[in-house]
């Protein structure tokens, strides 16, 4: 019994309680154990900067008290911290005359020494009680029950535990790795597939805490991604984000919990599709913001830079999405709209920019330009006037026109909707309502396909028409579509028939002013022939010495007509001046009378003839003497 040591039997029943237990290799009586801390209830931690926390005083009584100063605070929760080290010496004269010698040591300093050194000094307090034996295993019982509570640390005076800034990552981190690492030990049913499965091929929601199974929830949030579905990329239970209790007489409805980026990393979604999914989010919520601003460069159309939607970093993990609005519910977020009410003089007036705020940034080419007038930024002091709103540029003409005609909108919230296939009963992906493909109506949620079954109406046993799409196989009975639809499109193909119609005529009276001048030049051409061919035939005829010189002098002499010089026949004598003198005085009786001629046109009409005879190269048989006998009637002039 000389050899018996106490010391040495407490560490050996130790170890086997506590396998963790890790001995002195170097001292026996020596050891080490990790007391780890997770309270039942989570520890509200809140962390100062460094400012903040020398703000912090003690008053008269002893109590914690924040000078006036102001500072930023944050408040965690957190279900793990890192645990205490226990290093205990069993000195000689332990355990009848010594109590063992303790030193409690906490990673990341979490813990305040104050309270580390009341822990300290516990084990004398535990080994008196005890009437001075053995009591190591009641001091290690002592701490695993003070880490249960958390060392009651949300008993003091600020409610939490306060530590500075610089703590919070590492102590985040450690929760969240904790918390993963207990949750893979575990079995879990998946809530799509219904199959048990380890936790470490599950994943938890961690703002709800559904479970799911990695691959189910890989296959559908890969599916909404790649067709554009960034409503449903949220939690997938039907339970998530129902209406809670009422508050005030008031029902407070909140939407499904939205995934962060970092929730899709973590289950396993591809890191190009987790990309896609943001930047389809921030587009949306762009566009939803009024007072988003895009760039006047036709080729960029980018929006400006905001604060409030920041661009999509490198580590998809650290972008801060703007999801405020998805746990706002429909009454708050209509009293904000409604709160301070003004008119429309104060709105416009309120709406006017600072000449400090005018400045608007493309995040895409980096343009510089005013927000008032959309163009390149003029300075601060430039006064300057807003774009007519109701001017449309070529671009937004043509995505407005492409809408009408493509696009179904929603009878709720007007959102406009495309179909690729299916059938004809839509769900807005913006405001969830059911409505009709083809004419728009509103359609009941409970039953939405008694529309297609109601006889005499404009859809009535047409449900799967255009299955394939607009693009895909007409109408049977080629009605097409009703409703809005309908006029719009009607519309758009009377406008097409118009401006189709106008164009045919501006052309055909293009080509009727081509060919009308084409042929005034021909008639021109054949005139300028006609009168080269008289006058040079004309010039060939020899008109015996100055005949053609001397007649204008004979003309203003004695008014004499002059006699043809040049007869081309020799005149008519005996009987044929007789058959002629009878065919002009009898010819009334074998022909129809003409009706009598002036002298002008009677000169009219023998110089035409004259001129079509040369025109045909007949004027050899032109005879001077058809001219009227009355040498008055006929001069040359």
């Amino acid at each position: 019994m000389a050899d018996y040591d106490e010391r040495e039997e407490e560490l050996k029943t130790l170890s086997s309680i506590f396998p963790e237990l890790s001995p002195d290799s170097e001292d026996f009586y020596c050891a080490t154990l990790e007391i780890p801390v997770s309270p039942a209830k989570p520890l509200l931690v809140r962390f100062l900067p460094v400012q903040g926390l020398a703000n912090l005083s003690l008053d008269l009584n002893g109590t914690p008290t924040v000078n006036a100063a102001a500072y930023i605070e944050r408040d965690v929760e957190l279900a793990h911290l890192p645990p205490l080290t226990l290093h205990m010496n069993l000195p000689e004269k332990y355990p009848e005359e010594a109590p063992p010698d303790v030193r409690l040591e906490a990673e990341e300093d979490w813990l305040p020494k104050e309270k580390l050194s009341e822990l300290e000094q516990q084990v004398r307090s535990l080994w008196d009680d005890y009437g001075r034996c053995q009591i190591l295993f009641s001091y290690i019982d002592y701490l695993r029950q003070g880490a249960e509570q958390g060392f009651d640390l949300d008993q003091s005076a600020d409610g939490c535990l306060v530590l500075p800034m610089s703590a919070e990552q590492s102590l985040l981190a450690y929760d969240s790795e904790t918390k993963q690492a207990v949750f893979n030990e575990t079995t879990q049913d998946c809530g799509i597939c219904l199959e048990p499965k380890k936790g470490v091929a599950c994943y938890q929601l961690p703002k709800c805490g559904h479970v799911f199974c990695k691959s189910c929830l890989q296959d559908f949030y890969n599916n909404a991604i790649s067709e554009g579905d960034v409503a449903n990329i949220r939690c997938l239970s039907p339970d998530c984000g129902k209406s809670g209790p009422a508050v005030n007489g008031k029902i407070k409805r909140r939407k499904a919990n939205s995934l962060h980026p970092r929730d899709l990393l973590a289950m396993g979604v591809d890191d190009q599709k987790v990309r896609r999914y943001v930047d389809m989010k921030r587009k949306k919520k762009l566009e939803a913001n009024k007072n988003t601003v895009y760039c006047p460069r036709t080729w960029c159309v980018g929006p400006a830079k905001s604060p409030k939607y920041p661009p999509i970093p490198v580590d998809l993990g650290t972008y801060a999405m703007h999801t405020s609005s998805d746990d706002e519910s429909d009454e708050e977020s209509t009293a904000k709209h409604n709160k301070n009410p003004q008119s429309p003089k104060a709105a416009e007036s309120e709406a006017a920019l600072d000449s400090a705020d005018r400045l608007a940034v493309c995040e895409k080419c980096s343009f510089a330009f005013c927000r008032v007038c959309f163009r390149g930024w003029h300075g601060q002091y430039a006064r300057c006037f807003p774009r007519n709103p109701n001017e449309l540029s070529a671009e937004e003409k043509a995505s407005y026109d492409y809408i009408l005609a493509n696009t179904s909108p929603c009878p709720t919230c007007n959102s406009p909707t495309q179909k690729a296939m299916g059938c004809n009963h839509m769900k807005c992906f913006n405001c969830n309502a059911h409505f009709c493909y083809l004419c728009g109506a509103w359609l009941d949620g409970d039953n939405p396909y008694q529309h297609y079954n109601k006889s005499g109406t404009d859809c009535y046993q047409r449900l799967w028409e255009l299955e394939e799409g607009d693009d895909g196989q007409a109408p049977e009975d080629g009605r097409g579509f009703a409703g809005n639809r309908r006029w719009e499109v009607m519309a758009i193909e009377a406008a097409r028939e118009a401006e189709a119609q106008e164009a045919a005529a501006a052309a055909q009276a293009e080509e009727d002013a081509r060919t009308d001048g084409a042929l005034q030049a021909q008639e021109r051409e054949q005139a300028q022939a006609v009168q080269a061919h008289v006058f040079a035939r004309m010039a060939r005829i020899e008109l015996g010495g100055n005949a053609m010189a001397e007649a204008p002098q004979a003309r203003q002499a004695g008014n004499a007509r002059q006699r043809n010089p040049f007869p081309a026949q020799p005149r008519a004598a005996g009987a044929a001046m007789a058959v002629r003198n009878h065919e002009r005085q009898q010819g009334g009786q074998h022909l129809p009378a003409r009706p009598a001629l002036n002298n002008d046109e009677r000169r009219q009409a023998e110089l035409q003839r004259f001129l079509d005879m040369a025109e045909r190269d007949e004027e050899e048989g032109w005879d001077s003497d058809e001219f009227p006998d009355d040498e008055d009637d006929f001069r040359i002039r």
